[in-house]
Formats: C-alpha cells, structure tokens, sequence
C-alpha cells in the first residue's frame, strides 16, 4: 500500500483552489499521466468521477464518489477500478494571503502485474499532484 501526503501554501483563495480540484474535465491539458477525466451525478454534496490514467501501452481507468464541503474539502473513494484501495482527500484552508493545500492519497492496485509497472508511475504522478495544481493555479489566475 502507498502513501502520500503534500502542503503548500498559494498566493489564492480556497474557492479557486477549490475549483481547479472539481474542474476535472481540464486535468488532461496540466496532470501528463491523466489521458481523461470528468465528473457526473453532481449534487451539493458530491459528484461520481471517472478518471484514465494511461503510461506508455497501459490505460487504467477507475471511477470514485467525490465528497465534497465547498471550498473547504473534497474526500475521495474509490468505487472501482484496478485498484483494490484508494481514498484521498485534497483540504483548503484559509490564510491572511492565501490558502495551505493538504493533499492525502492511500492506494493499492489489485493486480501485482499492474503494481509493478504502473504503481511506481502512479506514485510518482500522486507525489507531484499538490504541485501540478500549485502551477496550474499561477497559469490560471495569474493570467486572468
């Protein structure tokens, strides 16, 4: 089982932060390991996604419920796909000049195959994350 755990703290708000985490449908064009994503089924409280992760010959796609607390929250668990276990859970917090972003990932793929070739990508990619949003944001709101 992998683990991964990140903060940061932006120069932006929880409500764009926020955003960019539930704005699934941009992840291909700034998350490289990420070929397609959306969500659906979205109420106040949650949505269900579907994500593919594709590296060299191999896609994976796996579906989650997404639970949410606007601008504050969004835990994530897996529904199904080749993993056996996965939650993670992004957190917001307001600053004086911007926001601390925690980010939580625990996975295991069900698949040993799937583990050794995609378990060290998808660990690498889940390392990166916080920092992939961090720059996405100075794309997004810094150009606006």
């Amino acid at each position: 089982m992998a683990r991964y755990s990140a903060s940061t703290v932006v120069p932006f708000t929880p409500e764009q932060m926020y955003n960019l985490v539930v704005d699934m449908d941009r992840y291909p064009e700034f998350l490289p390991w990420c070929s397609q994503a959306r969500k659906y089924e979205c109420t106040d409280s949650s949505f269900k996604s579907e994500m593919t992760f594709a590296f060299k010959a191999i896609r994976e796609t796996f579906y989650t419920v997404d639970r949410v607390e606007v601008n504050r929250r969004i835990t994530i668990t897996l529904t199904s796909g080749p993993f056996r276990h996965l939650e993670s859970e992004w957190q917001f917090t307001p600053l004086e000049n911007g926001t601390k972003v925690d980010f939580f990932i625990d996975f295991n793929f069900k698949s040993k195959l799937i583990d050794l070739t995609i378990g060290p990508v998808f660990g690498e990619a889940s390392k990166r994350m916080v920092e992939a949003f961090k720059q996405r944001a100075q794309t997004v709101y810094r150009n606006a």
